[in-house]
């Protein structure tokens, strides 16, 4: 009789721990253990919507420990598969030049295959909060800082011909003490021939490091400070059209560039701005009748290729707004920058990428 008590009592014990072991695995606390698959995202500026470079993604479980780490690419776009569980995550996001952010990962978030997309947005440090990193500021550090991947600078072949180059990667070798060239898409150049954009002209960079630099080389060379109009190629405005959701690039959308060219002497818009096509349309008879000299606003459309890509080639400073019709089954999720400000007719390069999603 005892023995079998003492069964019936193990076997109790046993059931009531088997049972809070399942409750405790079944209803984790608070209820916010889940397992996430894929973890995808994209980081944009929050003043301007551009996708920014090199943002470190963490994720740390709820007692701080660091499960994983990511990092956005040139797109803006991170990603991370096979996160397996995780116990109250948290983000936590960081850049050069931008406020740090931090979010609970909402488990509310998971779609039927166990990811989560986030959009996040980060702010932009104001200048005046800027630290200066007294370690950067080196001669090759401060050249670096003039060749921003996918801008451009010209390199000044001779007074009738200048290279327009896109980057794609910058590199600055010190040759000697306080003598650098470029390494430009693995190539190397002459800084004495490499102009920059400043200001909106394009200045020598020798010129502007000549209080760096061991020798005068910018004055032995007697090139220009600023590299003739004449030599410079039409402004461009350019951009990619992505999925906001995959972030691959979208075939067959049509892109509407609309310009704002009005003559501020026969000003009929005192407010300068864009109009619709309708409203232009409309317009643009009784304009032409009461100013026979008038430009009008006008439009040029283009369509992505197959790799998201579209670009305008611009003769005139001006107002331009850009629009999209993205292919059917997709809308418009954001714009890097729809009005754009181009003050010169030649050598601008002005980005503007499309989001679309389902």
């Amino acid at each position: 009789m005892f023995r079998f008590i003492t069964l019936v009592l193990l076997s109790s014990s046993f059931l009531i721990g088997q049972s809070e072991i399942i409750s405790a695995s079944k209803f984790p606390e608070e209820g916010i253990e889940f397992k996430l698959n894929t973890l995808t995202g994209l980081v944009t500026d929050s003043i301007t919507g551009q996708p920014i470079e090199d943002v470190y993604v963490n994720i740390y479980t709820g007692n701080k420990i660091l499960k994983h780490t990511l990092i956005s690419d040139e797109n803006g776009y991170f990603s991370k598969n096979n996160i397996g569980y995780l116990w109250k995550p948290k983000i936590h996001m960081s850049a050069d030049l931008y406020k740090e952010k931090s979010f609970s990962l909402d488990p509310s978030l998971l779609d039927s295959s166990s990811n989560i997309r986030i959009n996040p947005e980060i702010v932009p440090v104001p200048d005046n909060e800027r630290v200066q990193n007294l370690e950067k500021s080196t001669l090759k550090a401060r050249a670096e800082t003039f060749f921003i991947k996918g801008n451009i600078f010209y390199n000044y072949i001779n007074q009738n011909y200048a290279e327009r180059v896109i980057i794609s990667s910058a590199k600055a070798i010190e040759l000697r003490p306080k003598h650098i060239a470029m390494r430009i898409n693995n190539k190397m150049y002459d800084v004495t021939k490499c102009y920059v954009p400043q200001d909106g002209k394009y200045e020598n960079l020798s010129y502007i490091l000549h209080s760096l630099l061991d020798e005068p080389v910018f004055k032995n060379s007697k090139y220009p400070i600023y590299l003739s109009e004449s030599l410079l190629d039409p402004t461009v405005i350019f951009g990619t059209v992505f999925n906001s959701i995959t972030n691959g690039p979208i075939t067959g959308a049509e892109i509407i560039l609309t310009e704002s060219t009005i003559d501020h002497l026969n000003n009929f818009n005192s407010s300068n701005q864009i109009i619709s096509m309708d409203r232009y349309n409309s317009r643009k008879k009784n304009v032409k009748q009461s100013y026979g000299k008038q430009k009008y606003n006008t439009y040029k459309r283009r369509v992505s290729d197959q790799s998201g890509r579209f670009a305008f080639i611009i003769n005139n400073p001006g107002t331009y707004e850009l629009d999209i019709r993205p292919p059917e089954g997709l809308k418009q999720n954001r714009i890097g920058n729809s009005n754009i400000v181009v003050q010169y007719g030649r050598g601008g390069w002005y980005q503007s990428n499309f989001y679309l999603e389902p």
